[in-house]
């Protein structure tokens, strides 16, 4: 039991013995350390990195690999597609075929917001170069803006699809919007409960915040441990349990009206093989390449739905609207 500290997010002093997880994604093997609280159940890293922004390697962290956009047949497909599922989410997971793959491919997390409108403002935090936001645009939105404190620089302004990206913190933003998501982002700052609180302040009346997370979840913490591939040392400083996490968005002032689990295949994969010590990339740049045929890999996509169907998946997104006061 370690003394003297507390959690960052519950603020209990009932912390358990620290874990050290190797750095997988780009094969560093670098060590950190990441402190369990016994109390809300999140685990979190002990100690910041002074230079985060080494981590995040532009054109090999995936977010930062879209300089291209979305082709011409790509965009037409999506947004025929998107006839059928703005705002319906009975219609998000119907389907096991070519038209079902079309769907999750057209950004299906738009179900989960009701009534989303394509005129709505819509702002995305941890944007990356765009490309969740380009798919928003083959979807036929227009009003869409993202931001990100490791944009490149020369990435910065109005894309040709009509995007505003900058490059900063969600404090520097000067509107508000019908829409904020964060797309597994959150999991990325250091202070979560202050980012939800000025998201909260930047939403325009009826407006809601999606937040997309990884989410703890006993079965693949005993599983696979330090080598779980959500845990992705040192880039999340956290990951909550659903509970941990709606009680935070509720002491930021936001309520959480939906929530769902949307974990998949690929991350238990990679688990697998970050526990047999392959890592996703090499230090010298060389991708690798799982050890799994189509059976496998079709395998655990079927487990990733099973989690997700009871309540177990290890990723989650949550709809959260400004408490009333």
């Amino acid at each position: 039991m370690n003394t003297g500290l507390a959690c960052r997010i519950c603020g209990s002093s009932r912390l358990g013995a620290h874990v050290i997880a190797p750095e997988m994604m780009f094969g560093t093997r670098e060590e950190f350390a990441y402190l369990p609280c016994l109390a809300c159940g999140t685990l979190q890293i002990a100690d910041f990195p002074a230079d985060m922004a080494a981590h995040y390697p532009p054109g090999a962290y995936y977010s930062f690999n879209n300089a291209g956009g979305l082709s011409f047949l790509k965009r037409a497909v999506r947004r025929v597609v998107a006839g059928t599922m703005i705002g319906r989410p009975d219609r998000a997971t119907r389907g096991g075929g070519v038209i079902d793959r079309i769907k999750r491919g057209a950004e299906p997390w738009t179900a989960a917001v009701p009534g989303l409108k394509r005129s709505d403002s819509v702002l995305d935090v941890g944007c990356g170069e765009g490309a969740r936001l380009e798919a928003l645009v083959a979807l036929g939105f227009s009003d869409l803006s993202g931001i990100d404190p490791f944009l490149p620089p020369e990435r910065a302004g109005k894309t040709s699809s009509g995007i505003t990206l900058m490059r900063g913190e969600l404090a520097s933003a000067d509107r508000r919007y019908d829409l904020i998501t964060m797309h597994h982002s959150l999991e990325h700052v250091q202070e979560p409960g202050r980012l939800l609180e000025q998201a909260r302040d930047r939403l325009a009346p009826g407006g809601r915040l999606l937040v997309r997370i990884p989410l703890l979840q006993p079965w693949a913490w005993e599983r696979f441990g330090t080598r779980w591939a959500q845990l992705d040392p040192p880039r999340h400083f956290y990951l909550f349990t659903t509970e941990a996490f709606i009680n935070l968005a509720e002491r930021s002032g936001l309520a959480c009206t939906s929530h769902g689990f949307d974990g998949m295949g690929w991350s238990i994969a990679w688990s697998e093989g970050y526990a047999r010590d392959i890592p996703m990339n090499e230090p010298n740049g060389r991708a690798n390449a799982l050890p799994f045929d189509g059976g496998e890999m079709a395998a655990f996509e079927r487990e990733a739905r099973r989690h997700n169907a009871v309540g177990e998946g290890e990723a989650g997104w949550f709809v959260l609207e400004p408490a009333a006061r």
